[in-house]
């Protein structure tokens, strides 16, 4: 294709089809003041700083907070119905938007606590680990003699030592782990056992979906401990040789910032969407800012920083109540009768938009979840509000109620349209890249050997490049013109023009 013949006059095109939207719906912004004092103001900086769009760092301080919250609380709706604190969120960006620093900035605290809980520990950890060697090493000498002893009486005696060193071995002290980036399910298990029952997921990729899609496990789904830990309910984990795991109450918190292309056909994978997993997700699709960022210094300013650790470590800190056994168990968080009118009027809403034909009619496995999200997100909102206090002594406000439900408007939003996302295919994905490409040049004429030069960091192959342009000229935004070959040699690359209405925008 000469250049000439690029720059000529375009051909004449009879008949354009009607244009079908190819790019993602526009989406509303969330608004960091939603989360109360310290972590708002936190959130704004945090975006400030990194130039990311607000949705993301308010997303991970949600699910830092979560992770907390959950350990110490829950939020009763009515006698018989509570909900835990742990939120599962998802704020897909793609590559190139700091997802990792606002992750890293929004953990650190936990990581920073954990250390110093560990350190606090060690010289424990330590002295009963020496004890337990001992001890060990004077059960192996007695277990020696006693198969050596040709008297039975003394053989027995020898036994029984061994059984009673045993039996009172102690329990090296494990340092509290509170989140994790990258575990089986299995191990998952063992945490949660080790961890009284309570952990986070917390991480920028989207590897969990591969693990519970059965990277180790044959490609066999495996889903049971996560849909529970969501919930709280009983499980049982049998890990081979080992002894089983009971969990009475396991609780999983999860925050993730994968690319969106993580996102897309989750919903083909056996079981994501038939058994709920994907609909217990709270999903944010921030923009990308990325060609529109100053790239100036805009640091988080010292006293914010200090004050959001402050908050992280006043909530850690929390001490659960005890049963009259003995066992921890979660404070109640209780709403205010104004506070439980609003979320009755909000499930009421979401009830009358899942009938079919509503707005969430084709969604009704996300939706019928969302007004006890509702719930954990005013639990949390709560819960960082009176983190250097008892949350427990006093009722959740309307106030807090309505940034909830404020909250829970806007991820209503983005979660159907990444819902919608993950029913799409690879190639509409593709076919977006190209469509990208083709605004920033604004070439309205151009061979397809043009696109696969400048796409070939995508597209490994011209065939590669081709169901996407097929799906552009479906849609109508380009025309494709075979050029006849009018000599020897391979026939020119074909010609793709740009529909004129769309052009006409770029002027």
């Amino acid at each position: 294709m000469t250049v000439e013949l690029i720059n000529a006059k375009p051909p004449e095109i009879d008949h354009w089809p009607d244009l079908i939207p190819l790019s993602a719906p526009s989406l509303p912004g969330l608004d960091p003041s939603l989360l109360p004092g310290w972590a708002g103001e936190y959130a704004h900086a945090l975006a400030a700083e990194t130039e990311t769009s607000p949705e993301l760092a308010v997303g991970m301080i949600l699910a830092t907070c979560s992770s907390t919250a959950a350990r110490s609380l829950r939020v009763e709706l009515n006698e018989g119905h509570s909900e835990p604190c742990n939120l599962w969120i998802v704020a897909a960006l793609p590559p190139g938007n700091r997802k990792s620093a606002v992750q890293a900035a929004a953990t650190a605290p936990l990581v920073s606590w954990e250390q110093n809980q560990a350190s606090a520990l060690n010289a424990e950890i330590n002295r009963v680990s020496s004890e337990r060697m001992t001890m060990e090493a004077r059960a192996k000498e007695l277990r020696a003699k006693s198969a050596k002893e040709k008297g039975e009486s003394r053989a027995r005696e020898f036994a029984q030592e061994v059984a009673d060193i045993e039996a009172n071995l102690p329990d090296v002290p494990k340092p509290p782990q509170i989140w994790t980036a990258d575990v089986t399910p299995e191990r998952l298990g063992a945490l949660l056992a080790e961890q009284n029952e309570c952990m986070a997921w917390l991480s920028s990729e989207g590897g969990i979906f591969e693990l519970l899609n059965g990277r180790y496990s044959n490609g066999i789904p495996n889903l049971d401990l996560v849909l529970k830990a969501h919930s709280g309910d009983a499980d049982r984990v049998d890990r081979g040789s080992r002894p089983a795991v009971f969990l009475k109450n396991p609780l999983l918190t999860i925050g993730l910032s994968p690319q969106p292309d993580v996102l897309r056909g989750l919903s083909s994978k056996p079981g994501f969407r038939g058994r709920g997993l994907l609909g217990r997700f709270l999903y944010l699709l921030p923009p990308s800012l990325i060609g529109y960022r100053k790239l100036t210094p805009n640091p988080v300013p010292k006293y914010l920083t200090e004050n959001y650790a402050a908050g992280i470590y006043a909530m850690l800190n929390w001490q659960p109540e005890e049963s009259s056994e003995g066992a921890n168990i979660p404070h109640t968080l209780r709403l205010s009768s104004a506070a439980a009118e609003e979320h009755h009027a909000f499930a009421l809403h979401i009830e009358g938009q899942m009938r079919p034909g509503g707005k969430l009619g084709n969604f009704t496995d996300w939706a019928g979840k969302s007004p006890g999200a509702a719930l954990r997100l005013a639990g949390v909102l709560h819960a960082i509000r009176h983190a250097h206090g008892t949350p427990w002594s006093t009722e959740i406000p309307k106030e807090t109620m309505d940034s909830a439900l404020s909250i829970m408007a806007t991820i209503t939003q983005h979660s159907l349209a990444a819902l919608d996302l993950m029913g799409a295919d690879s190639d509409t994905g593709e076919a977006k890249v190209v469509w990208d490409w083709i605004c920033r040049t604004r070439n309205e004429r151009f061979t397809l050997r043009n696109a696969f030069e400048a796409l070939k960091g995508t597209f490994q192959r011209v065939k590669n490049l081709q169901p996407a342009i097929d799906i552009l000229e479906e849609r109508g935004y380009i025309k494709v013109v075979r050029i006849p070959n009018e000599g020897p040699g391979r026939p020119p690359s074909p010609l793709i023009c740009v529909r004129p209405e769309i052009v006409e925008t770029w002027q």
